[in-house]
This record gives C-alpha cells, sequence and structure tokens, in this order.
C-alpha cells in the first residue's frame, strides 16, 4: 500500500515536471506569433486611437460655449397612432434665459450641487465611487439604472447622446465627459448646465425657472425656493408641482439636507427655510404651448422620464409614436368643453374623460381638464391622476368577486332594506327600500345596501384583491363603505379596471407609447404589448356586462349604440356630492368621465348633478361621436347556463346553480323592515335631467358619519 502512494506521488511530480516545459514552450510560441505581428498590432492600436480622438473632437465641438447663449433640447415631437402631430416639444416655443455664474445667486447653484453632485468640485469629470455602486446596483437588479452620473456626465447626456441605455452608451458618456473637463473649467461646465438643464413647464435653464415658477431672477431665489427647483431636475414631469406638489416637497426637504451637508447651509438655516412655505409662493407662468392634447403629453413625458431617464427630456431630438387618436380626442375634448356647459346648472365647472382600446390597453383619448389654459379651476392639473371616490362605479368589482366565488348569482335576493352592519348603516339618497330584490336588480338599479350585504358576504378583503388584480393600485380600505365606493382611485386605474371587464377577464396594462425614433430616423424603442394577463374568464365578466348592458335604457342615456355602463356619486358624508362619474364599454372601446367643481388652489366647491346626468350629456355626446365600426357587442361565452329553478330567464355561471343560496343571509341586523316593494317593477328613482332643472340634493345619511355615495 506504501509503496503504491510513493509511485503515485512520483508519477504526479513526473506529470508537473513535464508540464513545466510545456508552459514555456506555449507562452514562447504566443510572444513569438505576437512579436512577428508587432507591426499590425501597433497599427491597428493607433488606427483605434486615433478614431477614438476624432471621435471626442467631433462630439466636444458641439458642446456649448459657456461664453455664448446655450441653446435649449432639440424637438420632442408627439405624434399620435396615425402620425398626426399632436405637439412639437420645440426649443423655440420655450423659456430661456442665459445667465452667467455669477448672476445666479448664492443659492440656486449650490441648491443643483446638492441635488445632483454633492462632490462636483471634488472630483474629476466621472466619480468613480458612484460609478461602481451604480454598476453594483445595476448588476444586483438584473438591469441598467445609469445612476453615478456627475453634472458632467449629465452635461454630455443631454446635449449629445441619444436616449438609450446600454453599457457602451455610458462608456460613451464617460469618455465625453472626460474630454469635456479637459476643455472647459468646472465653473463653466456647472454654467453650461444650469443655462441648459430642464425644468418643466418650457423653462430651460435657472434664469429662465426662477422667473417662470416665482416671478423672480435667479439671484433672489431664497434657499428654500432654489431647493425646490433644484429638486425638479430629476424628474420635471414626474415632479411636477402642480401634479404632485407633496413629491416635489419631499424633494426639497432632501435637497435643503443636501445643503447642510454640503455646508452651503446651517441646519438653523435649513429648519428655517423648511418651514417656508413654497407653496403659496408658486406662480406658475402658462406658456405659449401649442398642444392638441397637453395633460396627455404631460404623461408621455413622464413615461419617458420613468422608463429612460430625465435626459430623454432633457435633450430632446426624438419623435414619439403614441397610442393617442386625434379624431377620437377632439371627439372627447369637445365632449368634455360642451358636456361642461350642459352642466353648468349643477355647479360643475371641470371634467375628465380617458378612453382606451380594450383589446390592447392602447390610450385612444385623454382629457385632463375642461380648459388646461383655465387658471381658475386650475386647469393644468390632470384629474386623470386624481384620487376621487368612485361611488357606485366601484359596484361591479363587488358583484364580480361575489360571482366569481359563487357566494351569489344574479339571481339571488338580497334585502335592500334599513339594516345595521355592526354599526354602519348605509343609505340610498332616496332614502328608500325596494325590499327583496335580486342582486340584477339591485345592481342596475344601483342600490346601496344590497352591496355593503354582497360585499359582507364576499369579504371585502377578496374584494379588495379583485379590484388590485383588475388594476386598481391605489389604497382600498377594508370597511363595507368601500363596497359602495368610499375609497379613492384615479380614473386611470379605473379604466384599467373596467378594460378587464371590456375585454372579457383579458387584462392588458394601459400604455401611451408605441414607439421613439432618435434624430436620424432610427427607431430606438418599441413597446411590448405581450399577451395580456388572464384575470377573469370570460363567462365571469359577461355576467357583469349582461347586467350592465341595461343600464342606458334604464336610465336615458340616449345613446347611438349598445353600451355596458355604470354611473358613480360620491358623499362628502353630509347629504353633499363632490364627484360624479360615468364608466361604460363594448369590445372597441372603454372610457370613463369625471365631472366636479375645482378651484385653483386644489379645493372646490360640490355639485348637484348625480352620475346618471353625466351619462347624458358628456358620455352621450362622447358614444354618439364615435366612429361606426366600434359598435361590436359581446356574444354570450362557453361557460354561462341559462335557468335555474324559478329563474328560467336568468343566466348562471356553470355549476353555480345549487352553489349559491337563493336568498343572502349576511349576519346583519335590520334595524327597519318597510313593506318589500314589487320585485317585477320597482319604484325606479326619479330621472336625473340634464337642462338646467336642479335636482335635490341627496338626503344626508341617517345613523352614519361615513359617506355614502350612490
Amino acid at each position: 500500500m506504501r509503496r503504491a502512494q510513493e509511485e503515485e506521488r512520483e508519477g504526479v511530480a513526473t506529470n508537473l515536471a513535464d508540464r513545466g516545459p510545456q508552459r514555456a514552450a506555449t507562452h514562447h510560441r504566443f510572444f513569438g506569433w505576437f512579436w512577428a505581428r508587432r507591426a499590425w498590432i501597433a497599427a491597428t492600436v493607433g488606427i483605434l486611437f486615433i478614431l477614438s480622438t476624432l471621435y471626442v473632437l467631433w462630439a466636444v465641438k458641439d458642446l456649448p460655449n459657456p461664453s455664448q447663449d446655450v441653446l435649449a433640447a432639440g424637438d420632442v415631437i408627439v405624434l399620435d397612432r396615425n402620425g398626426k402631430l399632436i405637439e412639437d416639444w420645440s426649443p423655440a416655443g420655450h423659456y430661456h434665459v442665459s445667465l452667467h455664474l455669477n448672476e445666479m445667486g448664492q443659492y440656486a447653484p449650490a441648491a443643483t450641487l446638492a441635488a445632483e453632485d454633492r462632490n462636483f468640485y471634488h472630483h474629476g469629470a466621472v466619480d468613480l465611487g458612484s460609478t461602481a455602486r451604480a454598476v453594483w446596483v445595476d448588476v444586483t437588479h438584473l438591469g441598467l439604472r445609469e445612476g453615478g452620473s456627475t453634472i458632467t456626465q449629465q452635461l454630455v447626456k443631454i446635449q449629445l447622446l441619444t436616449p438609450q441605455r446600454s453599457v457602451s452608451r455610458k462608456v460613451q458618456e464617460m469618455v465625453l465627459a472626460v474630454a469635456l473637463e479637459e476643455r472647459f473649467s468646472k465653473d463653466q461646465v456647472l454654467t453650461m448646465y444650469l443655462n441648459r438643464v430642464y425644468y418643466g413647464h418650457g423653462a430651460y435653464g435657472i434664469g429662465a425657472a426662477s422667473r417662470t415658477y416665482f416671478t423672480k431672477d435667479a439671484k433672489d431665489l431664497t434657499p428654500a425656493q432654489a431647493a425646490f427647483l433644484a429638486g425638479l431636475i430629476q424628474a420635471p414631469a414626474a415632479y411636477d408641482p402642480q401634479n404632485h406638489y407633496d413629491l416635489a416637497r419631499e424633494r426639497e426637504m432632501y435637497v435643503l439636507g443636501g445643503m447642510v451637508a454640503t455646508r452651503a447651509l446651517s441646519q438653523d438655516q435649513a429648519d428655517q427655510a423648511a418651514t417656508e412655505n413654497v407653496k403659496s409662493e408658486l406662480k406658475i407662468q402658462a406658456t405659449a404651448r401649442q398642444s392638441k392634447a397637453p395633460h396627455f403629453v404631460d404623461y408621455v413625458l413622464s413615461s419617458l422620464e420613468s422608463t429612460f431617464g430625465s435626459a430623454a427630456v432633457q435633450q430632446g431630438g426624438i419623435t414619439v409614436h403614441t397610442t393617442l387618436d386625434l379624431d377620437l380626442q377632439q371627439v372627447a375634448d369637445s365632449a368634455v368643453k360642451n358636456g361642461v356647459k350642459d352642466l353648468k346648472w349643477a355647479n360643475i365647472n371641470n371634467s375628465a374623460l380617458l378612453a382606451a382600446n380594450p383589446k390592447n390597453g392602447e390610450i385612444l383619448a385623454w382629457v385632463g381638464s375642461a380648459d388646461y389654459g383655465n387658471d381658475a379651476i386650475a386647469g393644468q392639473f390632470d384629474v386623470v391622476l386624481a384620487e376621487r371616490q368612485p361611488g357606485s362605479s366601484f359596484k361591479p368589482y363587488v358583484y364580480e368577486a361575489a360571482l366569481r366565488d359563487h357566494k351569489i348569482t344574479l339571481a339571488t335576493k338580497l334585502d335592500d332594506r334599513t339594516q345595521n352592519f355592526n354599526g354602519y348603516v348605509p343609505h340610498d339618497f332616496d332614502n328608500g327600500g325596494m325590499g327583496m330584490i335580486s342582486a340584477r336588480t339591485a345592481l342596475v338599479y344601483s342600490r346601496n345596501i344590497p352591496a355593503v350585504e354582497v360585499g359582507q358576504m364576499e369579504g371585502m378583503n377578496n374584494v379588495i384583491n379583485l379590484a388590485h388584480a383588475m388594476g386598481i393600485k391605489s389604497h382600498l380600505d377594508p370597511g363595507l363603505s368601500t363596497a359602495i365606493g368610499g375609497s379613492d382611485v384615479t380614473l386611470y386605474e379605473h379604466l384599467q379596471g373596467y378594460q378587464v371587464f371590456a375585454n372579457q377577464g383579458q387584462k392588458f396594462e394601459l400604455s401611451v407609447i408605441r414607439s421613439i425614433d432618435d434624430g436620424s430616423g432610427r427607431t430606438v424603442y418599441t413597446h411590448d404589448i405581450g399577451g395580456g394577463q388572464s384575470v377573469l374568464s370570460p363567462a365571469e365578466s359577461y355576467l357583469i356586462t349582461d347586467v350592465l348592458k341595461q343600464y342606458q335604457y334604464k336610465w336615458g342615456f340616449g345613446w347611438n349604440r349598445q353600451m355596458a355602463s355604470k354611473t358613480g356619486t360620491s358623499d362628502n358624508g353630509h347629504g353633499q356630492i363632490p364627484d360624479s362619474w360615468i364608466m361604460a364599454y363594448n369590445p372597441d372601446i372603454v372610457a370613463g368621465v369625471w365631472v366636479g367643481n375645482t378651484a385653483p388652489n386644489g379645493g372646490g366647491g360640490t355639485i348637484r348633478a348625480f352620475g346618471e346626468s353625466v351619462g347624458q350629456t358628456i358620455m352621450a355626446r362622447f358614444v354618439n361621436g364615435l366612429p361606426n365600426k366600434m359598435r361590436s357587442f359581446y356574444s354570450q361565452p362557453s361557460g354561462i347556463q341559462h335557468g335555474c329553478g324559478s329563474d328560467p330567464n336568468e343566466i348562471f355561471l356553470s355549476g353555480s346553480c345549487t352553489q349559491a343560496s337563493p336568498t343572502a343571509s349576511p349576519s346583519a341586523s335590520p334595524s327597519g323592515s318597510p313593506s318589500p316593494t314589487g320585485l317585477t317593477s320597482p319604484s325606479l328613482p326619479p330621472t336625473p335631467t340634464p337642462l338646467p332643472t336642479p335636482l335635490p340634493s341627496p338626503t344626508p345619511p341617517v345613523g352614519s358619519s361615513k359617506p355614502t355615495p350612490t
């Protein structure tokens, strides 16, 4: 055994000894090959160096000279789905004031450094530490997030490079940044950046921004105002204070903290600046903007920022092919403007409309307010993205959840009489009751108490989970008032939810961009719609559609084609209406409309119109103006059966006939038992009139302080 081990060791030693000369020979051959071709290799390296140098010199020649006026960005051309111009985001139509660094005041440059590059004067053109951290984030998150850029790199990005993310582009950016700082001093680079960077609302450079937002010169900005403007640079659309003031305020606080860290402010000065009411000082000046869909373009720019970084907008020189249909946009805009006039009697001064193709989620029309340029209604604020109570337009999610889970059928009898749900006592606007009615009747007549009853039977967490799966992203309170629209949602996400109904259970994320071309016409981005997500089966979604197709006839909307629809009217808890809605769809289009009363400070008054009035005016104008090709409707899918016991004319999910009780039995304590109303012909509440005849205000809820939408 010992002899065998010794022989093995001797063999290994011999093998290693043999490998030494082999490796030496290999290295000798490699260096011999390299030496024989040294001239060609040297020539290749020289050519690459010359080409790189020429490229850098060629690129740097286009950088702005700090002693001259700095040009604003190239155009961002926004086209509709058919190639029609929506807006030319052109430097010629935007505001720019060129300043020297000493004309920018003490705080604006300091705030910008605190926000974007705190060690600007202490590192080279590239901050190797920040770059290494950014690379680590990219690697750990398996994607390019393009962080760690210095101000010099940002200037290169917005002046020279295309809006794309790749390793080669990052290397390109770093090389050009080094070349830029070889040519210009740090002060000159900072001057160019501050004269070039975009702050939103058409303002390029700190000079224009200070006048646009605060009607003062940059040198006169307070520390709080300078920090506020510096915070906008990262994403001017996403931090637009007219739409997202809270986010802009958070950025201001971040910048003030950075100014303390860089010793531009003491902690006491920063604390004092934090108490300044910047919101009250904002005096955003309207630009001479020419756009056929300004709120839509604002959202497109915000999408560009989130997808490609703010440099995509800062630099410009791109053409964005969007999903919008300008013909439908014109119909929508006209419907909103004229519909608001129709509803002036109800104290309505503002409205929003959003429409999409349910088959792929592409936005076709986007009207964020009745008048973008009207400061009296805060017209630049986009109500499509604002959280509002949806009222009864939320009820389809409740019924869908219970139908899908076989807790009810459309034939299940629900108790539309006053009930106490563990302390919550919902009411309808008429304080009436229809007695024992079917789930179908309860939904088409939009009764509140049965909806709460169904929400309790299904479980509000199950309802919320379905609503979230369908597209509602806002927080939904698990209380029973959410069943009748007591939690806020946005029109954007509400339309996403109804898109699932409209597309027979298949969810496609709403989208606004189809493709992007660079300055040379080369496509650098194409949106992948994908295959969609199955949230409901066609049979499950059809149950709701079959009920909602009756809605336009029950409430006299006067539409010229078949749609499925549902209204909503919110209640502020005092019998007053802040918001009214209507959602409508067929296989070709899904649309939503909100109306209300808004004021310049973000507040507003209450209104007197129910959701039915919106269906008879704004939505009627829009639906009746749709192209003839958008007239298809749904055929009954498989998975549906007709008749169950004493309900031969009702439809059911296959297998649900025996799984849901014919009469609901919620764990509620009725506090009153009025005489039942006839089930075959329930008394219809008064139909709202679209003409200047005011409706009676809803009666305040009795025994409940919670809002009771209808």
